[in-house]
């Protein structure tokens, strides 16, 4: 139901850098319900139509407020002529985006990335759990909503803990017969031991992980029991802007986080470019070799074990690099790469001298 609204300080502040874009801007980047933030809400024009819809953050409050402006509105707001509109109260324990979700997995700048879509969430949960085979892993999930959750990675299960939302919090209950326990070491925490009957297989834990995100809950499929270890209590303390203050801002880009650099793919990466290269198969601005070699790494987190068995996905794949900025030509076909691909997966063994007597 609408209800008078009288415009604070901080949203006058927001419709003025709105107007500003909507008489100077792109208005194709205008569309959408994140395309315009500011630290009291964020909102934009809904596509298809001239109507601008807001969500109005009161500050220190539970308060939210949906607001739809015409664009004379927007400037009679930022210019001072309107002090009250109608806007819709939204009730008490609404969800909200209170921004993109976030995926932290270390202490530096680039471990950690700012999730614009779900297909960039997967490639990053991917990447970590392939890491995880060499060595368990703990990686932290902010949801467009501020909900959080820790998940410990030890191929190939996940534990999952839910420290804050509003659908419940608690551990993941997995297989209660298991007594191992899963030692690592965070950079926030320090030493972390849970409990392997806290895991559920990874086919569970990334769909439910992809959900979180989204809407701040796990699923039917993950079921919590309540409690939290107290090693991780403390992380309930810090919501996504206390992480954010410790940190510059993380990519959006996955190719430009630390994910190249970590996960496995990439010395898979390395290898299958230098390979290429040896046997002439393809050109490359050798100058900005680096940013190629984390695009294919990205490329092969995605599909390069599905292209190793499917001759269909190694064509797809072939197009993929072709296109690649900085890639001057590519001669290696669908079956080359597939060959290449198998050649370069793992790193080449050692010869054994094998003694004849």
């Amino acid at each position: 139901m609408n209800r008078s609204f009288k415009i604070p300080d901080d949203f006058r502040a927001f419709m003025r850098e709105v107007a500003g874009k909507v008489d100077w801007g792109d208005r194709g980047e205008l569309e959408g319900s994140e395309a315009l933030q500011h630290d009291c809400g964020r909102g934009g024009l809904v596509p298809g139509g001239d109507t601008f819809r807001f969500m109005y953050l009161e500050k220190g409050h539970a308060g939210r407020w949906e607001i739809e402006l015409r664009e004379q509105q927007i400037r009679d707001i930022a210019g001072g002529l309107i002090d009250e509109i109608d806007a819709i109260a939204m009730a008490e324990g609404t969800r909200v985006s209170r921004g993109e979700a976030l995926l932290v997995w270390g202490e530096y700048d680039e471990d950690a990335l700012r999730v614009r879509t779900s297909s960039d969430l997967a490639i990053a949960l991917d990447a970590m759990f392939s890491l995880s085979v060499a060595e368990p892993c703990l990686v932290r999930l902010w949801s467009t909503g501020d909900e959080q959750l820790v998940a410990v990675m030890n191929a190939p299960d996940v534990a999952l803990y839910v420290l804050e939302s509003a659908a419940g919090y608690g551990r993941s209950v997995g297989d209660p017969t298991r007594t191992d326990v899963i030692e690592l070491v965070d950079h926030d925490v320090g030493p972390v031991q849970v409990a392997a009957s806290d895991c559920v297989p990874w086919r569970i834990a990334r769909a439910a992980l992809q959900r979180f995100a989204e809407t701040g809950e796990l699923g039917d499929e993950v079921i919590l029991d309540g409690s939290i270890p107290t090693s991780l209590l403390m992380l309930g303390d810090f919501d996504r802007d206390a992480e954010l203050a410790t940190r510059k801002e993380p990519p959006a880009d996955p190719a430009l986080s630390s994910i190249p650099r970590k996960a496995p793919q990439g010395e898979w990466a390395l290898r299958l470019v230098n390979s290429l290269l040896e046997l002439q198969l393809i050109e490359l601005d050798m100058h900005i070799v680096d940013a190629i070699r984390a695009r294919v790494t990205i490329l092969l987190i995605q599909s390069g074990d599905d292209a190793i068995d499917s001759a269909e996905v190694a064509q797809q794949l072939a197009k993929q690099i072709e296109r690649m900025r900085g890639v001057g030509a590519l001669f290696a076909t669908g079956g080359d790469l597939q060959i290449a691909l198998r050649r370069t997966q793992d790193p080449p063994t050692m010869p054994i001298d094998i003694p004849l007597s």
